[in-house]
């Protein structure tokens, strides 16, 4: 196992290399390896095409290739991609997924993370939160929002290696366990 994971880690470093160092493609490809990624966990054909050696190598890359252009992913990453072909280790991708996040991190010094909110706010308000997780990890960040209603207010800011939790259930939880409610 240990040998698949530090293949992932050589193809993700070896994309990073590869393609260009503009926001926006870096952003591309971490929305394309994302969509693979979550296409090949939840959708079992998909993860059987890829995986059966039936399947011709070309029927594979046209597949990623018409993927790839609509999240606009350049040449480079393909090419990774055609060895993962190769060598029958698209299994990979989840893994490849979340090394690539960490790399973009240190590339860019941004973090891509999830904001989760009891409910839609303004975007005056949003800024805000936005400005103020900005300051506090020194980073630019990329946020997804989702809403939860079971956090009642506040709200909590995921990352991969940080997790920023100002939600009143986590107050309220925190005062239960220490008796305080």
């Amino acid at each position: 196992m240990l040998k698949r994971k530090e293949l992932a880690r050589k193809a993700v470093r070896l994309i990073v290399k590869k393609i260009p160092k503009e926001k926006e493609t870096i952003l591309n490809v971490d929305a394309f390896l994302g969509a693979l990624a979550n296409a090949y966990k939840k959708d079992r054909t998909l993860r059987n095409f890829f995986l059966s050696p039936q399947i011709d190598k070309e029927k594979k890359m046209k597949a990623l290739e018409e993927l790839s252009k609509k999240f606009n992913a350049p040449k480079e990453v393909l090419e990774v991609l055609e060895y993962l072909v190769d060598i029958n280790a698209m299994a990979l991708i989840p893994e490849m997924k979340r090394l690539y996040e960490i790399e973009l991190e240190k590339l860019m010094r941004m973090l891509k993370g999830e904001l989760i909110l009891p409910r839609k706010l303004d975007k005056k308000t949003l800024e805000k939160i936005r400005k103020t997780i900005n300051k506090l990890l020194n980073r630019e960040i990329e946020i997804e929002i989702k809403e939860d209603p079971a956090i009642i207010g506040g709200f909590v800011f995921k990352t991969q290696a940080y997790v920023l939790d100002t939600s009143v259930k986590t107050q309220l939880e925190k005062l239960a366990r220490i008796g305080g409610v």
